[in-house]
């Protein structure tokens, strides 16, 4: 975190830069408002603290700068007791908060971590809606979700085969279909689930049949393949396909021919195949469920989704993302999702991955009844599994939890993601260390190494 101090008191904002540095917040001074606006016109900060009685520029005159042509950052403003009424009217105009000299630095630090956290969340949440219109949920910002962006980008353009792996609920579909919109193909993106086509079904479905060919064939049918000629096919749970068509996919992969059911001759089809499996596809050729063949033929290009326990920040983008375009399905409107709530999002480990959030935000938006989503709208942190550590999906019957339960899975989570650094975790949360070590105490959570 780096700050700006702008006070024309250089023995105080001198204290509050050294007292910050052992916080490990960066400071910078200014000692009037013209000095620091030229700062934040030159260098990027987190959050302003300016005195409100300044020479050449006050403090509300940098603050009004602030809010119409300066970085979008929070300001905190300083007055002295008898300017209590101009840090109110400071607080109207856009500021975040204020102090009255003399204050507690511990105080300053506390709110300047929970200023830039909560700006932090907004930003993240602002993301995920402004990507609405890309008609996709594979946003983000983790490391993990931008590798395997890079990897399809890279993998869209070429005509190979795609296996897309992952859990069930990371957006393999999603992907699937980002594939196909920057291959170029002219041609429809086709998908099928064959988990959830019956099992005598499914080569009718894939490679059509002729007239005569079975009972009730009283007509000749196209299958999937050619209703994707020329535009990609998605094979969903490849690794349900019984081992007897698993030969007739392979010929038709390699002969890019399919044979109607009843038919005598091929026919020839240009299709990009994308599957995708939630299986080890390895361990069902080592049991024999999968022909080694077809494996090697689907797996040349694979492009695995990452859980969402595993994408640490992106639950608010994709929270931002998803109330945007529920809103606007539903037709409800909310102001936003409270930091407190986006706060439990990101410490909760969503065994369903992205299909759940989409389902949180879903419910918690026809239910909520607040002008923001809170934590109470998401009932899944009624359980003890609601927190990073469970696994399970909690029992709904269970009830709510209370806040002080909240606050103790919120900071153990913290304390978690962050590798148990204590520095690191009180600026996520936006307290001081002193504050992090009490709640430590007070809720007895076990640090490892303690």
């Amino acid at each position: 975190m780096r700050v700006l101090l702008v006070d024309d008191e250089r023995r105080l904002t001198g204290s509050l830069v050294e007292y910050l540095a052992a916080e490990g917040i960066e400071a910078a001074e200014a000692s009037d408002g013209l000095e620091g606006k030229r700062l934040l016109e030159e260098s990027p900060f987190d959050a302003l603290v300016t005195d409100l009685r300044m020479p050449k520029l006050d403090g509300l005159g940098l603050l009004r700068w602030v809010r119409e042509e300066g970085p979008a950052l929070p300001v905190i403003v300083i007055s002295a007791h008898g300017e209590v009424r101009d840090a109110v009217e400071a607080m109207r105009n856009g500021a975040y908060d204020y102090l009255v000299k003399p204050f507690d630095p511990d105080e300053l630090a506390m709110k300047l971590r929970k200023a830039v956290s909560e700006r932090r969340s907004a930003d993240r949440l602002a993301a995920g809606a402004s990507r609405y219109g890309e008609g996709r949920s594979l946003v983000g910002e983790s490391p993990a979700i931008k590798a395997a962006l890079r990897l399809l980008s890279k993998a869209a353009p070429s005509p190979s085969t795609v296996l897309v792996t992952g859990e069930s609920g990371t957006g393999k579909e999603v992907a699937a279909r980002l594939i196909h919109e920057l291959s170029g193909r002219e041609g429809p993106f086709v998908p099928v689930n064959l988990g959830a086509l019956p099992e005598q079904l499914v080569e009718s479905e894939l490679f059509g049949y002729e007239k005569g060919a079975f009972t009730g064939a009283e007509a000749r049918k196209a299958g999937l393949f050619e209703a994707a000629n020329r535009g990609t096919l998605f094979l969903d749970e490849i690794g349900e396909l019984p081992l007897h068509l698993q030969v007739k996919l392979l010929r038709a992969i390699q002969d890019r021919k399919v044979l109607r059911v009843g038919a005598v001759k091929g026919l020839p089809v240009d299709v990009r195949l994308v599957a995708a499996t939630n299986r080890d596809l390895e361990a069902e050729v080592r049991s024999g469920r999968f022909r080694e063949d077809l494996y090697y033929r689907v797996n040349v290009i694979r492009l695995e989704m990452p859980p969402l326990r595993e994408r640490s920040g992106d639950a608010s983008i994709l929270a931002g993302y998803f109330l945007r375009k529920l809103s606007a399905e539903l037709g409800r409107r909310v102001e936003g999702i409270s930091p407190a709530a986006l706060e439990l999002l990101e410490s909760y480990p969503f065994p369903g991955n992205v299909r759940e959030l989409e389902n949180a935000i879903e419910r918690a938006l026809i239910l909520s009844e607040g002008p923001r989503l809170e934590p109470r709208d998401f009932h899944f942190f009624g359980s003890p599994q609601g927190n990073r550590q469970g696994g399970s999906r909690p029992q709904a019957e269970e009830g709510p939890a209370t806040l002080a339960e909240l606050e103790r899975r919120a900071v153990a989570a913290a304390l978690e993601r962050n590798a148990y650094h204590r520095e690191h975790t009180a600026a996520e949360l936006g307290i001081t260390r002193r504050t992090l070590l009490n709640k430590i105490n007070e809720y007895g959570i076990e640090v490892p190494g303690a």
